[in-house]
């Protein structure tokens, strides 16, 4: 898992990083005190640590459901989709999400035009906190395998 700052006003392809120039990076932790998000790094090919750290993350935030969205280039209407994950969202429950294969982005919010960029690959467990607004998107690569964890009393979550 990578993060940095981003350029306030990105203009171009968003799949591309946009870092503030010079980069400015920060760690897990620094993310963590800046904007409450929570990651792991989870090893999928270990069934039994895997299940084990999904079971103490979905007890803590009270998930009990799961979905998998998948981007690829087979996607009909793959810009329409990346334009629609894009929109800036903010949710009332945590946001759980584990990615199986391949990169995306999702960017936090913590100060208004103050966006962070969390770059996350294969085995990044992410813990976007309720109240946060984030957005999402993938590489240039365009493809990506994410698990999402909602409690199945709720409506099946975007992005």
């Amino acid at each position: 898992m990578q993060i940095w700052h981003m350029e306030p006003f990105a203009c171009g392809d968003r799949r591309l990083p946009h870092h503030v120039f010079p980069p400015k990076k920060i760690s897990p932790d620094q993310l963590c005190a800046i904007t409450g998000v929570q990651s792991y790094k989870i090893d999928v090919d270990d069934t039994l640590s895997m299940k084990k750290r999904l079971t103490l993350v979905k007890t803590e935030r009270n998930v009990n459901a799961s979905d998998f969205l998948t981007i690829n280039d087979s996607i009909t209407d793959l810009n329409d989709k990346l334009d629609e994950l894009y929109e800036p969202m903010v949710k009332d429950e945590d946001l759980v999400l584990l990615i199986v294969e391949g990169i995306c982005y999702y960017d936090v919010e913590p100060e208004e035009d103050e966006w962070i960029r969390v770059q996350c690959e294969k085995g990044d467990l992410i813990v976007i906190p309720k109240g946060l607004n984030h957005r999402f998107t993938v590489t240039p690569k365009n493809f990506v395998k994410v698990q999402r964890f909602f409690n199945k009393l709720s409506d099946t979550i975007q992005g």
